[in-house]
């Protein structure tokens, strides 16, 4: 059977974006509190999180819209933390094109449901490490689960109130101070003990904002469930990624990360975008053959990169970050399928549609081009004036 080439409209790329999110993401809801133990942790969270060779356990995705389940996966995954490596087999695949996934951190193999075949896609990414670890640490000590060593402290002796929502107090802020982190409770996960952290951003606390909450493994301060809940167009929504039968550093053959192909198995190798990496807007000016957006991005943002891609896929990008947030520019040779009743705002005269979500985008078209800017921590006015400073140039 020859399956179609796979298409992506606006609408449903978004939703393949949420999906990824989801991943590493989870409801509001915990299980029996099992009291304020003292556990004594005698190393820093960077170190421990750093520790874990590999984690093999049962992952469950949950995306729900108010009330509702809309859709929830399961898998059996071997990980290893910081690195693309990775063996995903989804339970009940029949719906799935791929009920595989396997990594190496330089290549993707999927393995199709229906039939035995394998598509190869080359990884890239940008010029950085994972700063996983680092985040973590900053979240426990914003939480007050730490000294000034990074130890984790028992939780008896915490600066913070162990319930400090009904004692009246302001929780300690993270680095950027765009958001508040409040230890809550410990609870368990899949029968593991986890410390558990809430995550709002200050400026707005209320319930039907922005909302994270994280189950770090309080050996290992590995997410055993993480929670993304946000409000949009009235419609609450949440995403939770919960691991449960957890194993940290479990025997791993290197077979685990090789793809199964068998003599009989059909190789579809993907045509991928070449992609190069450059440290400011001006090194990309001077080596793209298409015009650079010049974003007006506030203050307190600085440029990481700058892409080139080419290929299949033409375009540019820049990424900018402050603390944790992150704000992206994109320009490319398509344009989007924006349909009239999408209409969201108006950028350069053109109409622009908003996608909503843990991360959120503005999109439009201009003279055969597709623009996106998308936010992780930014608000959605702030995005669509980014979005107006590049406009539709001339």
């Amino acid at each position: 059977m020859t399956r179609p080439p796979l298409r992506l409209n606006r609408r449903t790329l978004a939703a393949f974006v949420l999906v990824a999110v989801a991943l590493s993401a989870v409801l509001w809801t915990t299980g029996g509190a099992i009291g304020d133990a003292s556990p004594a942790v005698d190393a820093n969270v960077t170190e421990r999180y750093r520790g874990i060779d590999a984690l093999t356990g049962t992952q469950t995705v949950e995306v729900r819209a108010d009330d509702t389940v809309t859709s929830r996966t399961v898998a059996d995954v071997t990980l290893v933390p910081e690195t693309e490596r990775k063996r995903v087999n989804f339970r009940n695949a029949a719906n799935r094109q791929y009920d595989r996934q396997v990594s190496n951190g330089s290549t993707l193999w999927l393995h199709e449901t229906d039939r035995d075949a394998v598509t190869v896609i080359e990884l890239t990414g940008p010029p950085t490490e994972s700063r996983t670890a680092e985040r973590l640490q900053l979240l426990v000590a914003a939480a007050g689960l730490t000294d000034d060593a990074g130890r984790p402290q028992s939780i008896g002796v915490s600066p913070l109130p162990v319930v400090p929502r009904h004692a009246g107090v302001v929780p300690g802020a993270d680095a950027n101070r765009s958001y508040t982190v409040e230890f809550v409770e410990t609870d368990t996960v899949g029968g593991r003990e986890a410390y558990v952290l809430d995550i709002v951003p200050e400026t707005n606390r209320s319930e039907a904002g922005y909302r994270q909450r994280l189950w770090l493994d309080t050996e290992r301060f590995y997410p055993l469930r993480k929670q993304t809940a946000w409000t949009a167009d009235g419609t609450r929504r949440s995403v939770t990624t919960t691991y449960t039968n957890v194993t940290f550093d479990a025997a791993v053959s290197a077979d685990t990360f090789r793809p199964d192909i068998g003599a009989g198995t059909t190789v579809e190798r993907q045509e991928t975008p070449n992609t190069s990496w450059f440290r400011s807007r001006a090194d990309l000016v001077a080596r793209s053959s298409i015009s650079v957006p010049e974003p007006t991005v506030p203050s307190a943002y600085e440029l990481v990169y700058a892409t080139r891609t080419t290929g299949r896929i033409d375009g540019v990008g820049l990424r900018y970050a402050a603390g944790g947030r992150e704000l992206t520019v994109a320009k490319f040779n398509y344009t989007l399928d924006i349909d009239a009743d999408e209409r969201d705002a108006t950028v350069g005269g053109r109409p622009a549609t908003i996608d909503y979500g843990p991360t959120t985008s503005v999109s439009w078209n201009c003279d055969g081009y597709g623009y996106t800017v998308r936010g992780t921590g930014v608000e959605t006015d702030r995005l669509v004036e980014v979005g107006r400073s590049v406009g539709c140039p001339a």
